[in-house]
This record gives C-alpha cells, sequence and structure tokens, in this order.
C-alpha cells in the first residue's frame, strides 16, 4: 500500500513537534517547578489585577481551559513549594485569591530570561528571514489550530 505525500509530511511534522516539545520541557525542566507550575504561575502573575492582586482559581480555569480539580492541584503544588499565596477577597470573603508570592515571581522572571535567551540565540542562529519565515508559518498554524476547535 502506498502513503501519499502528504500523509508523510504530516507524519515528519508529528515528529517535529514532538521533539521541540521534548526539548522545550527539558530546558524548562532544569528549574524546581513543572511546566505546568510555570504556566499557571505564569498566568497568575500576568493576569492580577491592582483591585484583587490575585485571581480565582475559576478564572485560572476557564483561562488555561483546564479542570478546576487541575488548578487546584497545581495551586497546591505551588502553594507548598511557597510560589504562590492563597488569600481572601477583600471584596467577598467567600472567595479566595491566588497570588505569587516574592518567590514565585522571581522564579518566574528567571525562567523567562532564560527563555527569551534561548529564543535570541534561535533568532541570532536562523537570521532575520528565516525568523520572519517562522513567526509566519506558526501563526498561520495558530490560525489553522483555532479554527479547528
Amino acid at each position: 500500500m502506498e502513503i501519499d505525500k502528504q500523509e508523510l509530511l504530516a507524519e515528519d511534522l508529528a515528529q517535529m513537534v514532538i521533539q521541540l516539545k521534548r526539548v522545550i520541557n527539558k530546558a524548562k525542566s532544569t528549574h524546581e517547578i513543572k511546566p505546568s507550575e510555570f504556566t499557571l504561575l505564569h498566568t497568575i502573575i500576568q493576569g492580577k489585577n491592582s483591585v484583587a492582586k490575585g485571581m480565582k482559581a475559576s478564572d485560572l480555569s476557564t483561562h488555561l481551559q483546564i479542570t478546576p480539580a487541575g488548578v487546584t492541584h497545581t495551586i497546591n503544588a505551588l502553594e507548598e513549594g511557597g510560589y504562590v499565596e492563597r488569600l481572601d477577597d477583600p471584596l467577598d470573603r467567600r472567595i479566595v485569591l491566588v497570588k505569587a508570592t516574592a518567590k514565585g515571581e522571581a522564579i518566574i522572571e528567571l525562567m523567562r530570561l532564560e527563555h527569551f535567551k534561548g529564543l535570541k540565540g534561535l533568532t541570532d542562529s536562523l537570521g532575520e528571514h528565516d525568523t520572519k519565515e517562522l513567526i509566519r508559518l506558526l501563526n498561520l498554524s495558530l490560525i489553522y489550530f483555532k479554527k479547528k476547535r
């Protein structure tokens, strides 16, 4: 049975995505927090507003598109490590907010700087033309997968 060219390309692409994901996750795992913890902690830091100074677990669940149980599990791990704390919402005491600690903000900043240093190395290696082409292709990929939802 003959496999068509599109199937072969799809297989090559799948292998490349797997390898890329593995390399990226390995780079992130040099720190004491997991990639899922990084994502949640980064979201808390980016999403905090000046009034509440934290985020509700339900908002994290919605934003990250993961189950409430998954959010709770990740928050518990981050809290145990001293990266986040739970606070009562000053506007509604029934609500518990999750806020990054100074330790949490520091680890995210360190990991963010290392990440961008790696991307800078990639852009230096690819050059301007190929970097712009990669960005263009990744944007097209993102559009495709968003439409498929």
